[in-house]
């Protein structure tokens, strides 16, 4: 009897008798109480990937589950049970077990239940080794253990067939159990043959697939159509536009203007003269970052170490002092004291004590175990990483000795510099040089320094020395340089000048800064010493040394770090300048005189115009006879004194055109800084995010036809987690130390081979190797991270802004983090992995007799000169390929370094986010293609196999693997291409509709539950997306039946959108500020209401812009709310996650997890989106088109204002313009409604029945709904209200009478039109030629109108028509 509860549920209770219904339905009500919706996880809330989550977790209870029933089963077989052993485990495991509803939730639990075990006794086995057999027998008898009675087999699927198993429920005791151990058999002996075979189908596959490619390859075809293509003289350079019949050239002329605008500004080659001189450009900064980078590593390793000896309690205050001073004295050491007094101690003597002390501390921390994250011990060591960064100084030294690229005067220089102190030599650098905006010197530094200028000028002039203002007036001409030889000196080349061991004018005039201390103190000179020394005269009259300033800790901290690394970085600047330079004049010489750039006079075949372009290097304006100053050679070098043109001097000294200095406008830095924070704060700082990072980065690799071996991707994830962890990190499935060593030993990175030629590779083998990569510019490139950190930068260069200096240093500081480590290493592990694919497929090439390849490296170039890479074996074989593999990756995977200057110079604007990633991927891919092209060209078939495999790769990626996705999606859901395109026209956000959309699940009926975004995988995305754009325009114009200018229209708007937004979109803070000042989101919902107290107004806009700062890993977000007590109405809620956590651990009840749409959180689906970095849509139909009805009444309504305002006005209306009014609001209020049908229509693809529409419509008060559900328009008419007051005339208002007729015959062709009058005759059409041949005649349908039988003419032309014919009729004068 079914009872009806007071709730307004229903129980089915199995009794006649009403009065013990009621009360057992009243006992049940009261154990079961009422739920809101939203408070329970309905059938629409079930996220298809948490669902995948729960399948893993029945999965595993599942496999204890079988193994702890087998025996019971067993027991029930012998003893013959009237209940079943078996089934009690079962019940009592039931309580634990999810429950899953979807197909991805049940093969996840398959997978887990069967592959789990089954892979864990394989691999005992194999431990064991017991062979093939035995892998696979263990691997069945796991299954068999693992088996439930819950798991169904194909058999029962197709209801037949070897595995379909018995049914079990009505057997009781030992034919119960028989069955039961009959069934498990089946379902292991079918999940064993699944599971092990697919993969093994899969491996045999491969190689043939592999040896297809080769094949294809191999063709004379191949190589002749990329060879056509490739080729200047080819037919195919002759399809397109061609010239203008009156000016054959004046075409081709403007091309190659526009090709060389956009060849300045959008590629890589920029102003540069060819693309391997913009290289060489590029090689000067990648190798100046490399040393940069190991720099900063080693301080990490000093920082790491000290944090290691606070965490054990080994390091307060005093103690961090003495370590510091201890790492200046073993690095930096010089002379303590006086020489020949009992207190001196030479330099030797210092870095010895300094070493003594870091032993000592190195004691300390090995006792105190630090943790990696990766697990195991962390090798930390303060006397290795500042092993490091003497050994790195010199190495530089002695680049800078031996090395013969440097200038003659550039060297002496330098040579003189760094003299005899090699082991010692470190740049003395000063903050009111370096940061002179920030610094300023303390009273007491002002004081020592001012005393010690006038002591000096006492000893020169005795009796007439310098006045306290005189010397005052000394140390601001040294404060603003102006009393340095040189006076625009830069801090970057403050090591290079000799103008630092010396003052040129004035009083101090000859003086070194070596013997000013106190001077030096007032500069802010940066050292990791605690006390400022100075040389005094005791009483007896011998000197000796005396504190006269404490530098403050974070003063030594900061001292020790700049001295360290702007030494390297000024030695490194001054190197590698010196070398680009060198460089530059000897590949200018490789070239043929028609291609070179760098002249020793203006060439002779240029006109007068054109010599005027021309610009001797380092001589601006000087004459030909003019000598080469010293000046000019130490700066430029061999180029020093030579021709070129300006804009290639311009380029060639690195000067990019900059627009909008954050410099001058400390608001704007402001802003910069804060759109730095934002992209941090989405990106690095967001777990999704970082796992996206991840998944994204493998299709660089995948375009590239790099694919298939694992052991290579392990070890690039063994490298990257080692620099991480700063510890050798070992991975399961790591190749043996053999592999590894043999990637090592190619880059020369192996420290030690043992006697019999094994290896135990350690750290510093994988710190040598990932040295390689960086020196290699493999590394530290990710596009995202390059182009916040220069945000960073440019907010950092102006005076002052809102954010505190501190506070923006430590974010342009991020990618030394651990968070931007792990963002930045998660895209290195397959930057790594290309790049050793690459490798690996030019060596195995050259194995198979290549004798050349296309050549895109400029060191390549260099080196081989005249020479055929034919002529090359041996090691310097192996460095051009080497370096080719190197060059292949920076120009097939994104890279910040190849961005050109125009695009990276946009991230200044308040456009855009990321704008260098999007144009990184249209560069990566016409390279992919262009290096395809090229090596399908070659002659040897073992680089038409690679070219191949690249173009098979790229064109998966870009379609193929979309596509087949797509495929598996509709065939394993049962949905349909219509039911996504349904979905996509009427229901999916903006961002989602041209998106890459692949349906998971689908409910009992075949209707789409979940769609997954394939879109946020492929970052190839971009580049098919504005194609999408078009055709889902004009697949939904048509559709819609629109006019083909307006599918035209919207399919131009559409496709610009998708293509420029990343450039020219609304940045994330400015879309956040110019919300705030209209009030109203993206999405079109207010940030406040008008009556909200002004203090919540206040709060909300806080909020909401605080929302864009917010990072991604917060477990809350700032809100504001009227009932808050906080000021401004602030409150902190938490988001989904925290909740879904809360709810699982018992913190929060269910009712909890109800969002204020009523929808309910799934927690397993949080935590898979979490763990995964991939998120499912809801099309939630009904809710759509309820928010679409709710659009289209207003649109509908504001479309009779068209003509209600124009009648209503006091002034003259004419009853034309009238007319015109009122044709005008029909054919908007017509697009409106059209619109709303087209959902209404895509809604009940989508499943949703007529009632349900109905039922949505009136909630959101939708006019006509009648006519909408009949695919009919009603038409618009003034009322009489409208009427009367137009024809009214008074003393203010004049009459302004309708045309009725025109009105009439307007309304004739709108009033009852179908919206899609196409689809509504093919449907007609249809039904006739299925339906039954009437008995008797048949009523004709009231309103069936004649169907053309061409196709309908458009509703707003007719309408047009009839408004022409009645102008018409008045010049004809026809009443």
């Amino acid at each position: 009897m079914l009872v009806k509860l007071y709730d307004g549920r229903s129980i089915d209770v199995p009794t006649d008798d009403i009065d013990k219904a009621k009360l057992v339905a009243s006992r049940w009500a009261k154990e079961n109480p009422f739920v809101e919706r939203g408070a329970r996880l309905g059938e629409e809330d079930v996220s298809a990937l948490g669902d995948i989550g729960r399948g893993i977790g029945a999965g595993l209870v599942g496999t204890v589950e079988g193994i702890a029933s087998l025996p019971a089963e067993l027991a029930d077989l012998v003893t013959d049970p009237e209940e079943s052993n078996a089934e009690a485990v079962r019940e009592f495991f039931g309580q634990y077990k999810p429950t899953t509803s979807t197909t991805l939730g049940e093969a996840a639990k398959f997978i887990t239940q069967f592959a789990v075990p089954g892979g864990l006794a394989a691999k005992a086995a194999k431990a064991a080794q017991l062979g093939r057999a035995g892998q696979i027998g263990s691997f069945a008898a796991a299954d068999v253990a693992a088996t439930t009675p819950d798991v169904e087999t194909l058999g029962d699927f197709f209801d037949g067939g070897p595995t379909k198993r018995l049914d079990a429920s009505e057997l009781v005791g030992a034919e119960r159990a028989a069955a039961e151990l009959s069934n498990r058999l089946k379902v292991a002996a079918e999940g064993a043959t699944l599971l092990l075979g697919v993969p093994a189908a899969l491996k045999v596959a491969a190689p043939v697939i592999g040896k297809g490619v080769d094949a294809v390859a191999s063709t004379d075809v191949v190589k002749r159509t990329a060879q056509a293509i490739k080729n200047p003289d080819s037919v195919l350079t002759n399809v397109g536009v061609k010239a203008d019949i009156d000016d054959p050239t004046f075409l081709q002329q403007n091309i190659a203007k526009v090709s060389k605008k956009a060849k300045k500004y959008l590629t890589f080659q920029g102003e540069m003269p060819d693309v391997f001189s913009r290289q060489l450009q590029a090689l000067r900064v990648q190798q100046v970052s490399a040393q940069n980078q190991r720099a900063r590593q080693s301080m990490e390793e000093v920082d790491n170490a000290l944090k290691a000896l606070k965490k054990s309690g080994n390091l307060n205050e005093t103690d961090e002092r003495l370590t510091l001073n201890a790492l200046n004295n073993y690095m930096f050491a010089e002379e303590f004291g006086v020489p020949g007094t009992s207190g001196f101690k030479p330099r030797s003597v210092v870095k010895e004590e300094g070493r003594q002390a870091l032993v000592a501390l190195d004691e300390k921390i090995k006792a105190g175990k630090s943790k990696s994250l990766f697990g195991g011990r962390r090798d930390l060591s303060l006397l290795n990483a500042s092993d490091k960064f003497r050994n790195q100084i010199d190495k530089l030294s002695d680049t800078i000795r031996d090395d013969t690229f440097l200038s003659k005067e550039m060297s002496d220089e330098l040579t003189t510099a760094i003299g005899d102190n090699k082991g010692y030599y470190a740049t003395r650098m000063y903050r009111s040089l370096k940061d002179s905006n920030a610094y300023v010197p303390t009273e007491p530094q002002v004081r020592s320094a001012l005393n010690e200028i006038m002591k000096i000028s006492d000893s020169v002039n005795p009796g007439q020395g310098i006045s306290e203002e005189g010397a005052l007036g000394v140390l601001n001409d040294l404060r603003q340089r102006v009393s340095f030889n040189n006076a625009s000196m830069k801090p970057a080349d403050q090591f290079t000048e000799s103008t630092l061991s010396g003052v040129a004018q004035g009083i101090m005039q000859g003086r070194r800064l070596d013997d000013l201390p106190a001077v030096r103190d007032f500069l802010g000179e940066y050292s990791g010493a605690s006390d400022v020394l100075a040389r005094v005269k005791k009483k007896d009259g011998t000197f000796g040394v005396e504190p006269i300033r404490q530098r403050s800790l974070e003063e030594q901290r900061l001292g020790l770090r700049t001295k360290a690394i702007d030494t390297i970085d000024g030695m490194a600047k001054a190197i590698n300048k010196s070398k680009y330079f060198d460089n530059l004049n000897t590949y200018n010489s490789t070239l043929p005189e028609a291609g070179r750039f760098i002249f020793d006079a203006v060439p002779k075949n240029v006109t007068f115009q054109e010599a005027e372009n021309y610009v001797r290097v380092g001589m601006e304006g000087a004459s030909t006879a003019t000598e080469v100053s010293d000046v000019a050679r130490k700066k430029y070098g061999p180029l020093a004194g030579k021709y070129v043109k300006e804009e290639y001097l311009r380029a060639i000294e690195d000067m990019p055109q900059q627009f909008l200095s954050a410099d001058t406008n400390r608001l704007w830095a402001t802003f910069l800084a804060t759109k730095g924070f934002s992209q941090v704060a989405k990106t690095v700082l967001s777990p999704v995010t970082q796992i996206r990072n991840a998944t994204t980065a493998s299709f660089f690799a995948l375009k590239n036809g790099n694919f298939g071996n694992a052991e290579n991707l392990i070890d690039s994830a063994k490298t990257v987690f080692s620099q991480i962890g700063q510890r050798l990190v070992d991975l399961p499935g790591s190749s043996a130390s053999g592999a590894l060593a043999a990637k090592l030993d190619r880059s020369g990175s192996l420290v030690q081979r043992n006697a019999d030629d094994t290896v135990n590779i350690k750290k510093g083998d994988i710190d040598n190797y990932y040295d390689d990569l960086i020196e290699l510019g493999i590394v530290n490139t990710n596009a995202k991270i390059g182009e916040f950190e220069n945000l960073f930068k440019d907010a950092l260069s102006a005076k002052q802004g809102v954010f505190g200096k501190k506070y923006v240093e430590k974010a342009a500081n991020i990618q030394n983090t651990f968070a931007g480590k792990l963002y930045q290493g998660s895209d290195d592990i397959w930057k790594i992995y290309s790049y050793e694919m690459e490798l690996g497929r030019l060596m195995d090439a050259f194995k198979k007799g290549a004798k050349n390849i296309p050549i895109t490296d400029v060191q390549n170039q260099l080196m081989l000169g005249r020479r055929s890479v034919s002529e090359l074996s041996g090691p310097e074989l192996q460095q051009l390929l080497k370096r080719e593999a190197a060059s292949i990756v920076k120009d097939t995977v994104p890279n910040y370094a190849r961005v050109p200057q125009a695009i990276q110079q946009l991230r200044r604007l308040p456009f855009g986010n990321f704008v260098a990633f999007p144009a990184e991927i249209i560069r990566t891919s016409a390279s992919v293609y262009g290096r395809a092209i090229k090596e399908l060209g070659n002659e040897s078939t073992a680089i038409r196999s690679i070219g191949m495999r690249r173009l098979l790769g790229s064109l998966t990626v870009d379609g193929g693997l979309y596509g087949g996705l797509m495929a598996g999606g509709l065939a394993l859901t049962g949905s349909t291409m219509e039911q996504v395109n349904a979905f996509k026209r009427s229901f999916a956000k903006d961002w989602e509709k041209n998106a890459m959309l692949i349906p998971v699940a689908t409910d009992k009926d075949g209707n789409i539950t979940d769609l997954y975004n394939f879109s946020y995988t492929n970052p190839y995305d971009y580049l098919t997306r504005a194609g999408r754009a078009i055709f889902n325009a004009v697949n939904n114009g048509v559709t819609s039946e629109k006019e083909l200018t307006e599918i035209a229209l919207q399919a131009s708007i559409e496709s610009g959108r998708e293509f420029f937004s990343p450039f020219l979109g609304e940045s994330i803070m400015t879309e956040k500020i110019l919300d705030m000042m209209r009030n109203e989101t993206s999405f079109g919902r207010p940030i406040f209401k008008e009556a909200d107290p002004l203090s919540v107004k206040i709060g909300k806009q806080f909020a909401h812009f605080a929302e864009g700062l917010m990072p991604g890993v917060s477990p809350i977000d700032i809100k504001s709310d009227a009932l808050s007590p906080l000021p401004f109405g602030l409150t902190l809620k938490a988001r989904d996650l925290p909740k879904a956590v809360g709810q699982t651990i018992g913190l929060l009840e269910q009712e909890d997890l109800a969002k204020r749409s009523g929808i309910r959180i799934d927690p397993a689906g949080e935590f898979m989106e979490a763990l995964t970095g991939l998120k499912t849509i809801k099309p939630r139909v009904k809710d759509n088109l309820k928010y679409q009805a709710y659009a289209a009444s207003p649109q509908a309504s504001s479309a009779n204002k068209i003509f209600n305002q124009l009648a209503s006005t006091r002034g003259k209306a004419d009853a034309e313009d009238l007319t015109k009014a009122y044709l005008v609001a029909n054919e908007q209020r017509f697009k409106a409604l059209r619109d709303l049908n087209t959902a209404i229509e895509d809604a009940k693809i989508l499943g949703l029945s007529n009632p349900e529409i109905i039922r949505t419509l009136k909630l959101a008060k939708t006019p006509n709904i009648g006519a909408l559900m009949s695919g009919r328009f009603k038409a618009f008419y003034p009322s009489v209200e409208t009427r009367r007051f137009a024809v009214r005339a008074n003393e203010d208002k004049l009459s302004n009478p309708f045309d009725l007729n025109a009105m009439a015959d307007i309304r004739s062709q709108f009033q009852g039109a179908p919206f899609r009058p196409q689809a509504e005759a093919e449907a007609q059409a249809a039904q006739a030629t299925v339906a039954p041949t009437p008995t008797q005649p048949q009523l004709a349908p009231p309103i069936a109108p004649t169907q053309p039988s061409t196709a309908p003419t458009s509703l707003f032309s007719r309408g047009t028509d009839a408004l022409r014919q009645i102008e018409l009729n008045k010049l004809l004068g026809i009443d």
